[in-house]
């Protein structure tokens, strides 16, 4: 990780520096865990004087302006920003240290997911490859057997849809000797469909 510290009408002191290098040191487990091993650290310290109705009395004190880039130079690229000022120096890098620190656990879970995602894509892709021909090229209508043993009432039809958990029943009635098919409608109901086909 490269660090370069930048002051823009302020000096950074030791301490200072020592802070932002000791929070740095915390960063690189995130960084490891999001595959992040090519990283540019540019923090930048300014002061400006707070505007006079910010603060009652008759001095404007010092602002430490601190902004914090990190680049990213593996596969994901991007850049992280997060910037904060205060009159204290040693708060306004703690919270943009904080702000940096949650960016980069969303960027270890972003990639995470990438890489999971990846990981799903890559699985279906094998098992589509290892896949015999005849099932690969499955048809898109499966054909099913029903056996309708005996004609029915529609009567029973009904009872046998509630007994047996189907959704649809294809039955001869007994009494037309036509093909009719009972089904679940939507609400609990049933219905029944005429098809004035003459059952075999």
């Amino acid at each position: 990780m490269n660090v370069e510290f930048i002051g823009k009408s302020v000096e950074w002191t030791d301490s200072m520096k020592a802070f932002v290098e000791g929070k740095l040191e915390r960063f690189q487990r995130f960084l490891k865990e999001a595959e992040e091993d090519q990283v540019e650290v540019v923090v930048t310290l300014s002061t400006s004087r707070a505007k006079q109705k910010d603060y009652a009395g008759g001095s404007r004190p010092t602002l430490y302006r601190v902004d914090m880039d990190i680049y990213l130079k593996t596969w994901g690229g991007g850049a992280l920003h997060a910037w904060d000022e205060d009159i204290d120096a040693f708060s306004a890098l703690d919270r943009v240290m904080d702000e940096i620190e949650r960016q980069l656990i969303k960027l270890k879970q972003r990639r995470l997911e990438l890489r999971r995602k990846g990981h799903r894509i890559k699985e279906e892709f094998l098992r589509e490859e290892y896949l015999s021909p005849e099932e690969r090229e499955r048809p898109l209508v499966v054909e099913e057997e029903l056996v309708v043993e005996k004609p029915m009432s529609v009567e029973d039809a009904i009872f046998e849809l509630q007994n047996s958990g189907i959704y649809f029943l294809p039955f001869v009635d007994v009494e037309t000797g036509t093909l009719r098919i009972a089904y679940r409608k939507r609400g609990g109901n049933y219905g029944v469909i005429n098809t004035r086909c003459k059952g075999l």
